[in-house]
């Protein structure tokens, strides 16, 4: 027993505090390394969005039949180049065609017979003035006969007047008396009728005239109206052309097809139908998806991001790195549209394409782990605070 108390006594004498004190300075020094990490550093955040996808910067352009139809050809297939305005397809036009030749023989028929209107118009107008020379012609003849009617007549009333002096004189016959004064009634006669006649030609000219000139009218509204119905037919034939070119499927625009929806020649589309896509020729863009309270006063152009795309595997191929280029200011379907600029290196492996789709983190701001706990704990006493006054304002049942 003795024995066992004095090795005791010796362990205790050679034991001393160097080791405690090494201990806890050691502890000591962890400890404010680990509090200038917990207030000093700095912790990157990221809002993440797997509903991200690369998109060509101009719209896609859909092929749309713009009118119902039977297909007759199909002149693309997918991933085919294509110009904008090349036709793609072309639907059934026969009864447009046939209603077009239609008019089309209709308009060539109608300027002979436009100018043979004019030309009746022309011969009428000639003829109605050659009627006048010849009325005129024949008034003034009849007047001069007139004229000498009348100096006959007055010839005639002189010589009975003097035969009348002579009988009562009882120089003169009573026969000869009464022949000058039948001579002057037979001439006043014969000069009454040449001034009827004259009269006659007036009315006869005047109504051929008339005649004429209604025949003219209504070959000019003859010919107004064929002009009418030849400007028509242009017309016609103009829309006829447009709905002919509607049975054309043009492409909107230059660039890749992208989609095509299964046709076969024979088959019917309806007004509006999708048959496909152009995707243009145009720098890549990433568009992605966020919640409002994420993106709102959070995501600002030039901020950095990184994409995963879902066909290229991170951990194979790498990643690609991007930059915000525009946030969208409104909320769609619950969801901020925020659009990227990628940055892609010179011997990355990954073929960029329109549509591929992945998920992409966005550098939002970095913050000291004390700042972040102080954030978690301010969250956590709001619920606190919320949740029984939500339980208080509840109605009792």
């Amino acid at each position: 027993m003795p024995t066992r108390f004095s090795r005791t006594t010796r362990s205790l004498a050679r034991d001393s505090a160097r080791h405690a004190i090494l201990v806890w300075s050691l502890a000591g020094v962890l400890l404010v390394a680990w509090l200038f990490w917990f207030c000093m550093a700095r912790l990157t955040i990221y809002e993440i969005s797997s509903q991200a996808r690369l998109e060509v910067n101009r719209s896609v352009h859909p092929i749309a039949a713009p009118v119902a139809g039977k297909i007759v050809s199909i002149d693309f297939s997918l991933g085919q180049q294509v110009e904008a305005g090349q036709v793609l397809a072309t639907l059934d036009t026969v009864s447009e065609t046939l209603r077009l030749q239609e008019e089309q023989a209709r308009l060539t028929a109608l300027p002979p017979q436009i100018e043979a209107l004019h030309k009746q118009i022309a011969a009428l107008e000639q003829s109605r003035l050659d009627d006048q020379q010849a009325a005129l012609a024949a008034i003034d003849s009849a007047r001069s006969r007139q004229r000498e009617a009348n100096a006959a007549v007055s010839f005639a009333k002189d010589y009975e007047r003097r035969l009348s002096e002579l009988k009562g004189a009882g120089k003169g016959a009573l026969i000869d008396t009464l022949r000058a004064g039948t001579e002057v009634q037979k001439l006043s006669s014969a000069r009454s009728a040449l001034s009827a006649d004259i009269q006659r030609l007036q009315m006869d000219a005047q109504t051929h005239s008339h005649q004429k000139l209604a025949e003219i009218e209504e070959l000019k509204q003859d010919a107004a109206k064929l002009s009418g119905e030849q400007a028509t037919c242009r017309i016609t034939i103009d829309r006829l052309r447009e709905e002919i070119e509607k049975h054309r499927i043009r492409a909107p625009a230059a660039g890749q097809i992208g989609d095509i929806a299964p046709l076969q020649v024979g088959g019917y589309v309806a007004i509006g139908d999708k048959l496909g896509s152009v995707v243009p020729h145009s720098e890549l863009r990433i568009v992605a998806d966020f919640p409002p309270a994420a993106v709102i006063g959070r995501i600002k152009p030039g901020q950095a991001a990184t994409m995963r795309l879902d066909g290229f595997p991170w951990a194979q191929f790498g990643t690609l790195a991007a930059k915000v280029s525009t946030v969208a200011s409104e909320i769609r379907d619950n969801r901020v549209r925020v659009e990227f600029a990628p940055e892609q290196a010179a011997n990355s492996a990954i073929v960029l394409q329109h549509g591929l789709p992945g998920s992409i983190d966005v550098v939002i701001e970095q913050l000291s782990p004390a700042l972040l706990v102080l954030r978690k704990a301010g969250q956590l006493f709001d619920d606190g605070i919320r949740q029984p006054r939500s339980s208080a304002g509840a109605p009792e049942s």
